[in-house]
């Protein structure tokens, strides 16, 4: 069908001529196969799709009960979808238009206290497999920052131990180098021999799970709450919180907030900005405690 065709074009042009992640990739197939499952049920081809198609989904799918950060995400899917096949010359008109998308608060996770993260990072004793590589996966995305997609991801040729850096491929195969500290390669170097004793003949991924591939992000999601109950944990916690928790640290020990930015990957510095609320209301919370007339 056709509209099947132009989805495949957008597919290829997100993934190919824009450079996107495969995950962005794959959230962007879902969310719009979905839409254009929604036009073809209202008999609407989708380069023929009007405001008030764009506008019916959208309300479908709030109707769902999907929340507004969701809905966000599908509006903008939506809008670069029609947005290129006009580009493209696949559509005459752009029923996005002069669209306004669903506002939504962006929340940021409450940061871990460095007290909460010394009891994950605490080195494992004896050297289990799984052990020695979730306490090495814990100590580098806490080191660097990196989003749970990019340490997933990591090659061992990414990876230099000696000058202690990490080049990390970033959203649209953005390449940025990290470094790391001596906690950290410590925990690779405890990890590195235990991998290649187990799997000598293991694909490139750095980082492999019990069957020797690479470990996904659910995979590493779920061994980081394993790590937390065995830690006496009970809170709720993810791999996102981990990386936010090095960015808040860091900003509360005095790193430049451009320095940040470069660090976490983030293409604007108004991303990086963010942080500064949450340091902010931190700062509060200690003035509340400890001054005696606050």
């Amino acid at each position: 069908m056709q509209s099947d065709s132009l989805l495949d074009g957008f597919m290829r042009h997100v993934r190919v001529e824009r450079g996107l992640s495969e995950n962005s990739c794959l959230s962007y197939k879902y969310q719009l196969g979905a839409y254009v499952a929604f036009l073809r049920a209202r008999g609407r081809e989708t380069a023929a799709a009007t405001t008030d198609d764009v506008l019916a989904y959208l309300e479908r799918r709030k109707g769902e009960g999907l929340r507004a950060s969701s809905l966000f995400v599908v509006a903008v899917a939506v809008r670069q979808f029609h947005r290129h096949l006009v580009q493209a010359g696949r559509a005459a008109t752009d029923p996005t238009a002069g669209m306004r998308l669903p506002r939504f608060k962006q929340r940021i996770p409450e940061p871990v206290s460095a007290e909460r993260v010394d009891r994950l990072l605490r080195p494992p004793v004896g050297g289990k497999f799984a052990a020695l590589r979730d306490h090495a996966m814990l100590e580098l995305m806490y080191a660097t920052g990196m989003r749970v997609s990019e340490l997933t991801g990591l090659r061992s040729g990414q990876v230099d131990l000696g000058g202690r850096w990490v080049r990390v491929l970033g959203k649209g195969s953005k390449e940025r180098l990290v470094p790391f500290g001596a906690r950290a390669a410590a925990a690779l170097r405890r990890y590195l021999p235990a991998r290649a004793a187990r799997f000598p003949t293991a694909p490139d991924a750095l980082f492999l799970n019990a069957r020797g591939q690479g470990i996904t992000r659910s995979g590493f999601g779920w061994r980081l709450a394993a790590v937390a109950r065995r830690t006496g944990d009970s809170g709720r916690l993810t791999p996102h919180q981990i990386r936010h928790s090095c960015a808040t640290h860091l900003l509360e020990g005095g790193a430049d907030l451009r320095v940040l930015q470069q660090l976490l990957g983030h293409s604007s510095i108004t991303t990086t900005q963010r942080y500064t609320h949450v340091t902010t209301r931190l700062l509060r919370k200690t003035c509340q405690s400890a001054h005696p007339r606050f």
